[in-house]
């Protein structure tokens, strides 16, 4: 009997289990007695809340997810396969872009998508040095995700090849910091222009379990793919995952990135950041019971005749004092390029210089705040510009404060205590904020961290997972390698 493919979408929420409580100790004891060959420890993740949790996660699972038609006997190759295959290290080329990370919304559809189009272009237009950046918050909330309703990679894919994406700059992602969605409109009023549409995608695998046929798939660039995390899953610290106890948490969206034949195992791209599992990656068992790889997407990207950059500028770097900005080009027919700075839509510096160019710009001219940052090539076939990039100028002092709204000396903990943080920060804003609590006996610090920091945030400290006793709890906040402020300390008892 042929398997229809019916696209009716559960909703993350209604899946995740409410008695998630695997303990660490008793997930290490399975995985010795399993002689598991994966590690478990405390994470970023694994002190979450069970909301925060789930706004980790943001697949919405297509009805019948578990289940999966697989071949009774291997299909025969096209090609032979290597036992080992990584786009981070492809011929010694790392085509890889940064790991992100979603942070406190189930936007993880999104961020597959992004990933898996960033390397694709990378692969696509030979350039390992990833210039692309492009913006998940534009593809969740003008593609139709809620943060706490998820999404679907079928309309992620739909929506990237009939709408497209723009770049990072245009619609920079906030959603993380307080898990509220962001209306479509709040996109930058030029998107339709500097928007890259997918000119195509594939499903290698569709419920249906076919080594060979992923691994040829990945042989021409990352794939998109979904899992069911279980509750084990976020104590990853590293090795080959395989699923060993705890009960569902819900669905999850990732990028595969490779395998390794050796290990047995899938080498995966996690939206967790890169505080989480190997580096933001994981490896995982072909035969896990997650699910992973039993559907999955491959993008076809347009290829360009080369591509402009600045030499590597990420978004939301601070500079001062003099820097050096590269102007390159790997369009043939390249005669010069123009570099911009720009502020409120207003060109503040310009300069100008051949491919390859290294110049000099002095950022003390420049009042310290938010800048744009951009350069247009002038070609065989006209005007090509980079991706703009938004940075921050900071030369002068820096006025602000982090500080906890909800927080008193000597109160004592019992549970899990809502923490509520104010943040400001002129005339550029805090790049990451950080929460310390160390225990003031044994000096064993829990910390968590995040490059999202909003005016008004919220972090849920789950104090009964500590040991009990006396801490002393602060926040750091930073600009860049720029400034550390620091807020005031408080010494509070954990006591459950």
């Amino acid at each position: 009997m042929t398997r229809s493919r019916v696209f009716l979408f559960l909703s993350l929420l209604a899946g995740v289990s409410s008695a998630a409580n695997l303990s660490l100790q008793e997930l290490r004891s399975q995985l010795t007695s399993r002689n598991a060959s994966w590690t478990a420890g405390e994470t970023s993740v694994s002190r979450l809340s069970e909301q925060e949790k789930k706004n980790l996660l943001g697949l919405q699972l297509d009805e019948g997810f578990g289940d999966f038609f697989k071949s009774a006997k291997p299909q025969a190759l096209n090609r032979a396969l290597p036992s080992k295959f990584d786009w981070r290290n492809k011929d010694g080329v790392d085509y890889a872009s940064p790991v992100l990370n979603q942070a406190n919304c189930g936007s993880c559809v999104a961020f597959s998508a992004v990933a898996a189009l960033e390397t694709q272009m990378n692969i696509t237009n030979n350039t390992p040095n990833s210039p692309w950046a492009f913006s998940p918050q534009h593809l969740f909330s003008c593609g139709g995700g809620a943060c706490q309703n998820g999404w679907h990679p079928m309309m992620a894919v739909q929506f990237m090849q009939k709408n497209g994406v723009p770049d990072e700059n245009c619609f920079p992602y906030s959603s993380g910091g307080d898990g509220k969605d962001l209306a479509c409109s709040q996109t930058c009023t030029d998107s339709s222009k500097r928007t890259l549409k997918i000119t195509g995608y594939t499903q290698p695998s569709f419920f249906f379990q076919d080594q060979n046929a992923v691994k040829e798939a990945l042989m021409k660039g990352p794939l998109m793919t979904s899992m069911v995390v279980y509750e084990d899953f976020i104590f990853y610290k590293g090795g080959v995952y395989k699923h060993a106890t705890g009960s569902q948490l819900g669905g999850h969206a990732i990028t595969m990135m490779g395998w390794d034949d050796s290990a047995k195992a899938w080498i995966v791209r996690n939206s967790w950041g890169e505080e989480w599992g190997e580096k933001g990656y994981f490896r995982i068992a072909y035969d896990d019971a997650s699910g992973l790889g039993n559907q999955t997407w491959g993008l076809q990207v347009p290829s360009s005749k080369g591509f402009v950059t600045l030499g590597g500028l990420r978004d939301r770097s601070v500079l001062s004092g003099k820097v050096t900005l590269n102007l390159e080009s790997t369009i043939s027919g390249t005669k010069d390029i123009n570099l911009s700075v720009s502020k409120d839509e207003r060109t503040v510096y310009w300069a100008n210089g051949k491919p390859d160019t290294r110049i000099s710009v002095d950022t003390t001219q420049f009042p310290d705040g938010k800048y744009t940052v951009s350069a247009l090539a002038d070609t065989a076939s006209g005007k090509i510009g980079s991706q703009p990039r938004t940075i921050y100028v900071l030369n002068g002092a820096h006025q602000g404060s982090v500080e906890f709204k909800n927080v008193t000396d000597g109160e004592t903990i019992t549970e899990s205590k809502e923490l509520e943080i104010a943040t400001t920060g002129r005339p550029v804003p805090y790049t990451s904020i950080t929460f310390k609590a160390v225990n003031m006996t044994t000096g064993e610090e829990n910390i968590r961290s995040t490059y999202t920091v909003l005016p008004e945030m919220k972090m849920l400290w789950r104090a009964q997972y500590l040991k009990n006793g006396d801490y002393l709890v602060k926040l750091e906040a930073k600009v860049g390698d720029k400034v550390t402020v620091e807020s005031k300390s408080y010494k509070v008892k954990v006591a459950h």
